[in-house]
């Protein structure tokens, strides 16, 4: 099936007011679209993101209500598959290379997502957040600060980054250093747990120094770390609307929130139905004068 005729829904916002509108407009109606969806997948099962090959509804799992982080296949969720999703559609609209030309910079290694580009994409560079120079898993996974990249200025023509802005210690940092290392015109686009009802983020910890403890706001709050499984990895923040100025101060175009819903695609949230990813793009080079 063509991504055209795929049962899918997106909207596109760059104000906050403009998604307020249509929540209300549809707030009466947004566990009948999650239900129906469910049934769908359940009935039809769901397409690979990325090239349409059939996946089996008996294939899906489901544990939990939280459909963003539960519904899952061969390890992806579907944030995930809706943050794939808009990958091929940039790539099929000629905005990023095709997969096997692709220079993707994903901040994570060890996971399935990581695992399955590095499949799809010839030059994927992965990397985890070990901050310990002496921490011996630097000898097999390539460790990056997020706010403070190592790669050469233009090196990627696009960056995804899921469910990790929340962590960063220095967020504004993090956008610089993501915008300094992405080529002319290339896209970022990733996730994070969105406060979408609020402009402002909601913030849990502050950054004191290297060497010093954060700064607790609220009760402290873990989320999943791949690479301390165990501990988990602190939020510093919960982003709102306010994000998409903070795009637009470190240099981004176009900074949006695409919101994703689709059943062919096993792309479904839990209180609302879509899921929200945020995209934008360095700006093209101007043209040399003369």
């Amino acid at each position: 099936m063509p991504l055209a005729s795929a049962h899918l829904e997106q909207r596109t916002y760059r104000q906050q007011a403009e998604f307020q509108r249509d929540f209300a407009a549809q707030w009466g109606d947004l566990d009948r679209q999650v239900r129906t969806s469910l049934r769908l997948m359940a009935l039809n099962g769901i397409q690979d993101p990325l090239n349409d090959v059939p996946i089996a509804a008996a294939d899906l799992q489901v544990q939990g209500t939280n459909f963003r982080e539960s519904l899952q296949h061969d390890g992806l969720v579907s944030r995930q598959r809706a943050v794939l999703l808009l990958l091929r559609q940039l790539i099929e609209a000629g905005r990023l290379p095709l997969l096997e030309h692709l220079r993707l910079y994903c901040p994570e290694a060890i996971t399935p997502f990581a695992q399955r580009l590095r499949d799809l994409v010839p030059r994927y560079q992965g990397s985890e957040y070990l901050p310990d120079p002496q921490d011996p898993r630097r000898q097999q996974v390539h460790h990056e600060d997020l706010c403070a990249l190592s790669f050469a200025e233009g090196r990627f023509d696009a960056v995804i980054c899921n469910e990790i802005l929340e962590h960063v210690y220095d967020l504004p940092a993090a956008l610089r250093s993501m915008h300094r290392v992405l080529a002319p015109g290339g896209s970022l686009l990733g996730t994070v747990p969105f406060a979408y009802g609020q402009a402002e983020s909601t913030v849990k910890a502050v950054h004191l120094g290297r060497e010093q403890e954060p700064e607790l706001l609220a009760e402290p709050e873990y989320h999943g770390d791949p690479v301390q499984p165990k501990q988990g990895s602190l939020v510093y923040r919960i982003p709102g609307w306010e994000f998409l100025d903070q795009l637009r101060e470190a240099g981004f175009e176009d900074p949006r929130i695409e919101a994703i819903h689709s059943p062919t695609y096993g792309i479904v949230g839990a209180e609302i139905p879509w899921i929200l990813v945020f995209m934008a793009k360095r700006p093209q080079d101007p043209a040399p004068a003369g």
